[in-house]
């Protein structure tokens, strides 16, 4: 039965080939990032993807996008010191392997490449280059003929920081005549919570291969992942007191991961909130700033035009552009609609228009978080399942989201209980956590401080999953 389900598979995939390379070529042609890096990902052997000499063993590690390449990091660093392990490193999006080429471009035992797609040719194709003593996705990545290739080749699979959503577990469910042998090919599953480990269990994978360790996101360290914040944090601290015409501290807001829908509210509610006459300690209003990073990079542009339209009730920039201004503080020189500032006065900096800033940089979420009063991140308002609430929080920020969170349910549940910040079901309710968050020092203080006892509490998880795979053998 699993031979004929292998062939039928193989079959549908051979079908498609020519009508998704057409696809992916014309994407290209007009660069969509869906498109990034599809010739690798279809010809890994005969392109040669990796940029340093293949080294005769390592660790296959996958990590689909940015934010799992961010949680498998602490993990990678544990298994180098720990193990001396060589790392073979892929990712699937073009923003997760920018990333990692950029992380570990000076790291000789790291190969970053894309992840094949699941086509033997393109599965046996990486197989030439790389030897991997072990396979090892984070979260969960389910490859017909990759696992066939690892079995055969006697190559450990294992998945760590391994959830299913409630969705995807239910097609599972539901195609469980074809994925039931497949989920027999993983060897070892390490989950975040024991809801995952149930739904596991119930797919195939046997109790004695599977353990509920928690979630590495835990373990961030954005020492390891942003080894510049310091010297970008620097230069918008300059810039916050440059546009800061206030004898009040400014209030800063970071709205991150954000998707459409969710940036206008945010701006608006901004407005609203500068309009609301709030008063700081010495009887002057505060200047209110907002650092918003949408999730998607093509995004920015309609961002950009989206906020363009708040003016003059805001001041508008790019941190493309604070970043080129570094050296001489000139802020003025950089606004990419100059004939729309003439009336905030800008260079007698008298504006009391809250600024907005657009990231329209990858990698420098982090960076904003460290230097804000307060977050919201996004994908929870639009039912989009949310995103990463736990960064906010290693900074001692409190975090603001919505009703959409079943990507990250168990943080959101956490987050709650620890009263470490707020879920909202309603602009009203957003409006009013970001006026006590941002106005209410006590509340924000007390917030940062809890979601820092829930990230110091929920350490240790990327240790004890490398522990627990090298008990199994898979490290020796």
């Amino acid at each position: 039965m699993e031979k004929t389900l292998n062939i039928i598979y193989n079959a549908l995939l051979t079908f498609l080939f020519p009508f998704f390379f057409i696809a992916l070529f014309i994407l290209n042609l007009n660069k969509n990032k869906r498109s990034e890096g599809y010739i690798y990902k279809f010809f890994p052997a005969a392109f040669k993807p990796l940029k340093k000499p293949a080294f005769r063993e390592g660790v296959w590690i996958h990590a689909v996008s940015l934010g799992e390449m961010r949680a498998a990091v602490n993990f990678i660093d544990l298994l180098q010191s720990k193990y001396g392990k060589k790392i073979y490193l892929s990712a699937t999006t073009k923003t997760g392997f920018d990333f990692a080429d950029n992380l570990y471009k000076k790291d000789d035992n790291v190969l970053t490449f894309y992840f094949p797609y699941d086509f033997l040719f393109s599965v046996r194709g990486i197989l030439k280059q790389i030897k991997p003593s072990l396979f090892i996705s984070v979260e969960t990545e389910i490859w017909p003929n990759l696992f066939n290739v690892l079995n055969k080749k006697n190559i450990p699979v294992s998945l760590i920081n391994a959830r299913i959503s409630e969705k995807s577990y239910k097609n599972y469910m539901r195609f469980r005549f074809f994925f039931g042998y497949i989920f027999k090919k993983i060897d070892t599953v390490l989950c975040i919570s024991d809801v995952y480990c149930k739904r596991f269990a119930s797919l195939g994978i046997k109790e004695e291969n599977m353990r509920q360790t928690g979630n590495m996101k835990f373990d961030m360290d954005a020492s390891l992942i942003a080894g510049d914040i310091n010297e970008k944090s620097a230069i918008l601290k300059r810039f916050i007191e440059y546009k800061n015409n206030s004898s009040e501290p400014p209030k800063i807001l970071a709205a991150g991961s954000t998707h459409r829908g969710e940036e206008e509210l945010i701006a608006d509610l901004l407005i609203k909130l500068s309009k609301s006459g709030k008063l700081g300690k010495q009887g002057g209003k505060n200047k209110i700033f907002l650092f918003i990073a949408p999730r998607h990079p093509e995004r920015f542009d309609e961002v950009y035009k989206l906020l363009n339209n708040r003016l003059p009730e805001i001041e508008l920039y790019r941190l493309s552009s604070i970043y080129a201004s570094k050296d001489n503080n000139n802020y003025n020189n950089y606004h990419d609609n100059h004939d729309n500032h003439d009336n905030f006065g800008l260079s007698e900096n008298k504006s009391a228009s809250p600024v907005v800033v657009l990231v329209d940089i990858i990698g420098q979420l982090l960076t904003v978080y460290g230097i804000c009063g307060a977050a919201f991140v996004g994908g929870s308002i639009v039912p989009a399942g949310g995103h990463n609430l736990l960064e906010p929080l290693v900074f001692g920020k409190p975090v603001i989201f919505g009703r959409y969170v079943q990507n990250f349910s168990e943080a959101a549940e956490e987050i709650i209980k620890n009263s470490a910040g707020k879920q909202v079901d309603s602009p009203l309710e957003l409006y009013e956590a970001l006026a006590d968050y941002l106005f209410n020092i006590k509340s924000a203080g007390s917030a940062g401080k809890n979601g820092l006892n829930l990230i110091a509490r929920n350490k240790g998880v990327s240790l004890r999953n490398l522990e627990y795979l090298h008990n199994k053998g898979y490290l020796h």
